[in-house]
């Protein structure tokens, strides 16, 4: 039997949470069960809805719990495809790359942002794209799809990857993109492969449970490790997402803070503080999104922090994409984007 509780909007008024400053200096707290449970109360607050979120669960079957929908530009609609599938040829095509995308907690392979950028890979990039859909499980409260969840799709997802490797398309040819918790299951993935996957994408690798309240090390986290290429985009850096960028390559859309500028609200309550730092933690999938089309570019500069990027004191240094026509020469980048989409300037 599944019980399950339900993240309620809470008002401004709360004791436990009564200004932004005092909501930002709970994410430092030392407990991993108090960080958890702050991460489900930011979530409710800013979906304003009662959400279900499960806390106890069955025995988990992981050919029931995690669907990879795959297709190509020759079979455009993603397909459910399965470990020794006997139609795999209908659904990859074994002569191209092949690109995951992977949601993060509370959210869904049916996403517009997932559906779009599977899409989009298929067009410009023309390669075979599988989704990662994980739902059922992203629905369980923070610490368990963290400390049960994350390793049970990796340990799944590798052996996929590796059904799929045996079939023909080398490690190499692999690129994961995942946003949050997605991102370090990707992490996971890489490391059970030994670095051998050719990219992954981290869109605001999750922090909570990860490098705070303690770094649980290179095993759990997404890091430059994890595969021959690996790149960061922080949007909520030291509050949903990590702070710094461990990746070969790590940009900072406006320093990598929230809020990003098309999630500025005026903030009145803590419900409007935890809507822009939702938005602001999502926002990294929509610049990766976009980024997949070659006519978009983010433009972004090398330089060692923001304040120094602003000071226009890195204008020497290289430039670069963010995204996947990245030059790949390795460092830290910051850009400014816009409050409208595309986003770009």
């Amino acid at each position: 039997m599944q019980f399950l509780i339900i993240v309620l909007t809470i008002s401004s008024s709360s004791a436990f949470i009564r200004t932004r400053r005092g909501l930002v200096d709970l994410f430092n707290i030392s407990s991993e069960y108090n960080l958890a449970q702050l991460i489900e109360i930011v979530y409710g607050l800013a979906e304003n809805t009662g959400t279900r979120i499960y806390c106890n669960e069955t025995k988990v079957v992981p050919e029931q719990e995690i669907k990879f929908l795959c297709g190509h530009k020759g079979s455009p609609l993603l397909q459910d495809t399965i470990l020794n599938d006997p139609r795999l040829a209908s659904k990859i095509d074994v002569d191209k790359p092949i690109f995951f995308i992977l949601h993060g907690w509370t959210d869904s392979g049916t996403k517009s942002w997932v559906q779009e950028s599977a899409q989009n890979v298929i067009q410009f990039m023309d390669q075979n794209v599988c989704i990662v859909n994980w739902a059922r499980l992203a629905l369980f409260g923070y610490l368990i799809s963290s400390f049960q969840h994350v390793p049970l799709v990796a340990d799944y997802m590798t052996k996929f990857v590796e059904y799929i490797h045996d079939e023909g398309i080398p490690l190499s040819k692999f690129t994961l993109a995942g946003h949050s918790l997605g991102a370090q299951i990707a992490g996971q993935v890489g490391h059970k492969l030994r670095g051998q996957l050719g990219t992954i994408f981290g869109l605001d690798p999750a922090r909570a449970l990860f490098t705070a309240p303690i770094d649980r090390g290179l095993a759990t986290r997404l890091d430059k490790t994890d595969a021959k290429y690996v790149q960061m985009i922080l949007t909520s850096r030291g509050l949903g997402g990590v702070f710094k960028g461990d990746g070969h390559e790590n940009f900072y859309p406006n320093g990598g803070f929230s809020p990003q500028l098309n999630c500025v609200i005026p903030v009145n309550s803590d419900a409007e503080f935890s809507i822009q730092l939702l938005c602001s933690h999502l926002h990294a999938t929509e610049l990766f999104k976009n980024s997949i089309n070659p006519n978009i570019v983010f433009k972004a500069r090398q330089c060692s922090d923001w304040i120094t990027y602003v000071s226009k004191k890195c204008e020497s240094r290289k430039t670069n994409r963010l995204g996947p026509y990245s030059d790949r020469i390795g460092g830290d980048f910051f850009l400014r984007t816009s409050a409208v989409a595309p986003y770009n300037v």
